[in-house]
């Protein structure tokens, strides 16, 4: 059915349909005769904004589960033909057609373009598993036939009046358009009209059924969102949804609605689903009003995150530039900078504690300004002390601030400007690859530094521990659960304990310490594994797809997504600009290592966390970038510098007077 024809057929296909549903006898479920009936209502661009003029929506959500729908796919927004697929597939998917009626003929090139793609999606997987149990699918509009469909295309029923009234069990899905191309000016007008539909169908549908009223899609244009879900039906109180593939109330996402379909039937979730069944979250529901402030946050944040990044980049590369140039003036302005620098990654995800994202971008800018400002207080005022003090001053704060934040919920990390996108769908809980790289710079930064100023069996111990805390916040299931993580920070903290201890690398040394860090992160992986699969987290069902299959397809696309990080991008030109001031400076770089092994050890460890972070997690080569930008601002903006060549390694660093 297009977006554009009258809304009052699909009322009437509707009210045929439920009208059967409701004469069945809801006796039958009650005496465990057979599974209830599942009815999906996809409403392709259903917003939470739009519940204000949808009380049938709103009655629904008063009373049963509901949540912030991810509706990502294998395309930066979801339009409406990709979204049904999605649905079909429990995974994500790619069509070639942004609306909502797909050609049946096409059916075939749709599936093998999906089973192609980096996704690996079955389209179909939906209506398969539901036909191998025996249950019928029933599509009330055509549009409603790719979600329900199984692999060969086909559903049981394609309109109202082939319905048997006297079936009871089954899934019923329909496809309501009216808001998918509205203009703004109509949109109410369109939201009361599918209400409508909803109520209507709603009134229709015995007690026993469970209704699924899903936004599916972004609209026809414009930018990602997040969009309305409610699951209103038995066993559905009035929660927040969540599910373990995002593992944070309320957040779900558009590939878990097949497994919950399915789970509701009592069917086993086939292995080429990597969404996984919604739950209730057992916490209370906010005002709608709140979801709709979720949603505002998340798109501004995909805007302003990528000016933040850039212009700590463009700042990293003018401090690069001021380094390398031979006037000490110029070095001296680069030392300012890098004190303004060094702490504009904490502060960024500080600023997500408070409603930035109501604002607007100057209050934001100020705000960042003036938090940098007062760590550029603290790095001068520490560095009176000592370079130790004025090194480790910033670092230290990054790592306390973003450890409290794990261990609170990670409440600074989602939808910050450096933190993961809900639109995306990424990551919802735990410690992101930008959050990651800041917080592990930091730790081996301190770890090296600090240990640095001790003598060799405590600064063992020291570093020991700064560097086994950041591992564990970083890798543990309930708090960080970043795999990728583990095994680039893992190493960089061995690296920085063997240096303060004075190790010498040799070659079955590091062979050693990549096969502890395997160990290690295979151990976390299996811990995971062993919870009950509702409870896994990506860590754990990467384990079960080694196990049962789909893991190649997993690791080829984060594959390509580290390649596709290197390209003409700011954290390529910081990574290169990086590179070549190394090899211009490394006779000052050789002296400052020479006068403070605790610097050395810092420097180096984070180079190793920097370059696997870059080679094991999808964000590629903005790890590498984001670490240097932390490393090198603590480092330069200290005040540490190197004495001409020949002065004794133990006067080799000073402070600039």
């Amino acid at each position: 059915m297009t977006p554009g024809r009258p809304l009052r057929w699909v009322a009437w296909l509707a009210a045929l349909i439920t009208a059967g549903l409701a004469t069945s006898a809801p006796a039958a479920h009650a005496e465990g005769l057979g599974p209830p009936p599942v009815v999906l209502v996809a409403v392709p661009g259903l917003l939470w904004s739009d519940a204000a003029a949808m009380p049938s929506l709103a009655a629904l959500a008063a009373g049963g589960a509901v949540g912030e729908l991810s509706v990502k796919t294998a395309g930066a927004t979801t339009r409406c033909g990709a979204g049904l697929l999605a649905v079909s597939a429990g995974n994500r998917t790619t069509s070639p057609s942004p609306g909502c009626d797909i050609d049946p003929t096409s059916w075939s090139a749709l599936a093998e373009r999906n089973h192609s793609s980096q996704y690996d999606a079955t389209i179909g997987a939906l209506g398969s598993a539901l036909h191998r149990r025996g249950l019928k699918t029933y599509a009330l509009t055509s549009a409603a036939i790719p979600m329900l469909a199984d692999e060969s295309g086909d559903v049981d029923r394609t309109t109202a009046n082939l319905v048997d009234s006297t079936s009871d069990t089954g899934v019923f899905g329909v496809v309501l358009p009216g808001l998918y191309d509205t203009p703004a000016a109509s949109r109410a007008a369109a939201a009361r009209a599918v209400d409508d539909q909803i109520g209507l169908l709603r009134q229709r549908l015995p007690l026993y059924a469970t209704l699924i009223v899903a936004g599916v899609s972004d609209s026809a244009a414009g930018d990602a969102q997040l969009h309305a879900i409610v699951i209103n039906g038995p066993g559905w109180s009035h929660t927040q949804l969540q599910s373990s593939a995002a593992g944070r109330a309320p957040y779900v996402q558009l590939i878990d609605i097949a497994p919950t379909i399915l789970t509701i039937e009592r069917i086993k979730v086939p292995s080429s689903m990597v969404g996984q069944a919604m739950q209730g979250g057992g916490s209370a529901v906010p005002s709608i009003a709140t979801y709709v402030d979720d949603n505002r946050h998340a798109v501004a944040q995909r805007t302003l995150g990528q000016r933040v990044f850039l212009a700590l980049g463009l700042a990293a590369i003018l401090l690069m530039l001021l380094i390398a140039l031979p006037s000490e003036a110029a070095r001296s302005a680069g030392r300012w900078l890098a004190r303004l620098l060094a702490p504009a990654p904490v502060v960024v995800f500080i600023a997500n504690a408070f409603p930035w994202w109501r604002w607007g971008q100057p209050a934001f800018a100020g705000f960042v300004m003036a938090g940098c400002l007062c760590g550029v207080a603290i790095t001068t005022i520490a560095a009176r002390r000592s370079v130790t003090a004025a090194i480790v001053a910033v670092p230290l704060i990054s790592f306390v601030v973003l450890v409290i934040d794990q261990v609170t919920g990670a409440w600074l990390q989602l939808s910050a400007p450096l933190g993961d996108s809900p639109l995306v769908a990424g990551r919802f809980s735990g410690m992101g690859n930008l959050d990651f790289a800041v917080m592990a710079t930091s730790a081996v930064i301190v770890a090296g530094v600090l240990g640095g100023r001790l003598s060799r069996v405590p600064a063992i111990a020291a570093a020991t521990v700064i560097a086994a805390v950041a591992v564990v916040i970083d890798g543990a299931p309930g708090l960080g659960n970043d795999i990728g993580g583990v095994l680039s920070l893992l190493p960089g903290a061995i690296v920085v304990v063997a240096l303060l201890a004075r190790v010498h690398f040799t070659k079955v040394r590091v062979v050693a310490i990549a096969v502890t860090t395997i160990v290690i992160a295979v151990g976390v992986a299996l811990a995971d594994y062993s919870r009950p699969a509702g409870d896994q987290n990506d860590v754990g069902r990467f384990v079960g797809q080694v196990i049962h299959g789909g893991a190649a397809t997993e690791v080829h696309r984060k594959l390509d997504a580290v390649f596709a990080s290197i390209g003409l991008t700011i954290g390529t030109f910081v990574v290169a600009v990086a590179i070549v001031l190394v090899i211009v400076a490394r006779s000052r770089i050789r002296l400052v290592f020479a006068g403070s092994p605790g610097v050395r050890a810092g420097v180096v460890a984070a180079a190793v966390v920097g370059i696997l972070g870059a080679a094991l997690n999808d964000s590629g080569i903005t790890i590498a970038a984001m670490a240097i930008i932390v490393g090198l601002s603590a480092v330069y903006g200290s005040g540490v510098t190197a004495s001409a060549p020949g002065r004794a390694a133990t006067n080799a660093v000073r402070l600039p007077k």
